[in-house]
């Protein structure tokens, strides 16, 4: 039996909010970004579709739209919280990256 992942507490995840997430990967550090659409738990790469750059500006800083939406730092991407996908922008209907993930006991864990 594999170990789960720990990546956050519950409570981190919140609609309309993104965070950078860390976890160990294959090849190292891993990072991630993490919200809440319509209550469910949303994780993705943290990796911009359009030239393979973090979205974030600074560590653990993302911008957002007045509709709740993640916008890329570098070239101004629009990536809607349910499924991830570029509704605007560069790489229009290009999607993020997205990971798996369970919430049970208050934790948020990367699913086998």
């Amino acid at each position: 039996m594999t170990a789960r992942k720990f990546l956050c507490r519950s409570d981190s995840l919140r609609d309309g909010h993104y965070i950078e997430l860390e976890t160990q990967g294959a090849s190292g550090p891993m990072f991630l970004i993490g919200t809440r659409f319509q209550g469910a738990a949303r994780v993705w790469i943290n990796c911009c579709p359009h030239q393979g750059r973090p979205l974030n500006w600074a560590p653990d800083q993302f911008l957002v739209d007045p509709a709740g939406q993640l916008v890329c730092a570098a070239h101004g991407a629009v990536f809607e919280p349910r499924h991830g996908h570029c509704v605007s922008g560069p790489c229009l209907k290009a999607s993020l990256t997205a990971v798996a993930v369970t919430e049970e006991d208050g934790d948020i864990y990367l699913s086998n």
